[in-house]
């Protein structure tokens, strides 16, 4: 297998997981009223799909820089836990949602740090927008977390909207990396025909 195969596998796998993400916010920034217990088992099954996503992505990919992709694990495995919680409990969930979302944004937030040291490592450009974004997230996921919004429908839209700009983050990242990632390609043939 090749790096382009590799590669567009890898950006496959992180679309998909960008695009749950953003139906999620999507779904609680349109329907906050009635959200809370009727979309619980199908955000709590997209949760755990996209853990299973990232998870999958770990172990089968080939990895060609193996320290960008170690958060994917940690971050698939947390989605996961957090997923079943939701099916399981909605009503118990219903209680946590501030912190749970919260910590689900400082989770993505942290994967992301990882992402932009790593990416600084391997000598990615825009290293510092994607930390930037990283702690805009975090940020986010501790403001959730504290609810100051009073009520949970509010605190609904509010997470759906932080989703959203997650994965939008979460595209970003993956189109600088596949233009870093090409200039490395582009640059290793050039340095083999030489």
């Amino acid at each position: 297998m090749n790096f382009g195969d590799i590669w567009m596998k890898i950006k496959r796998n992180w679309i998909i997981s960008t695009v749950v993400t953003g139906l999620i916010g999507l779904v609680m920034l349109l329907f906050p009223g009635s959200v809370l217990l009727s979309a619980c088992y199908c955000i709590g099954g997209l949760t755990i799909a996209m853990g299973v996503i990232k998870v999958v992505r770990y172990f089968k990919e080939e990895h060609l820089y193996p320290y960008i992709f170690q958060s994917d694990l940690v971050l698939g495995l947390f989605t996961i836990g957090l997923g079943l919680f939701m099916v399981t409990s909605p009503s118990v969930f219903m209680t946590l949602v501030p912190q749970l979302f919260g910590m689900l944004l400082i989770g993505f937030g942290v994967g992301n740090i990882l992402r932009s040291v790593d990416a600084k490592k391997a000598g990615f450009r825009y290293w510092g927008v994607l930390l930037g974004m990283a702690i805009v997230s975090i940020a986010a996921g501790l403001v959730i977390m504290s609810n100051p919004f009073g009520t949970n429908e509010v605190l609904v839209v509010v997470t759906g909207g932080a989703l959203v700009y997650e994965s939008i983050t979460d595209l970003l990242t993956t189109l600088i990396s596949q233009k870093k990632l090409k200039t490395l390609q582009r640059d290793g043939k050039t340095q083999q025909e030489s």
